[in-house]
């Protein structure tokens, strides 16, 4: 004969409340603005055909340097070059050299 003990839950499956992970907008540099060679803080685009840089553009003169740099964890991002759009890291994010892929053909 089986023991009846008390149980806690009545039933139904136990559901975690998600949090969703806050997403901001980046603003990134114009590909017109950009000079091969130099260096700048971003990402590779994931596009395969792409590949290119996605340069975050720097925050304009009055602005408070870091303020909320730290509070979401991805960017989402639209590459300049390619259109396409997706989510990136923060702190995937590095100093890339901008360059022009070589036209072949």
């Amino acid at each position: 004969m089986a023991i009846k003990r008390p149980s806690k839950s009545r039933g139904g499956p136990v559901r975690k409340a998600t949090t969703t992970v806050p997403v901001r907008h980046v603003d990134v540099l114009a590909t017109p603005r950009m000079v091969p060679g130099e260096t700048y803080v971003g990402w590779l685009c994931k596009n395969r055909q792409c590949g290119r840089l996605i340069a975050i553009a720097p925050p304009p003169a009055g602005a408070k340097a870091g303020g909320g740099e730290f509070d979401a964890e991805q960017a989402a991002v639209k590459c300049p070059h390619c259109g396409d759009e997706d989510l990136y890291r923060w702190s995937a994010r590095g100093e890339l050299v901008y360059r022009i892929p070589d036209v072949a053909g």
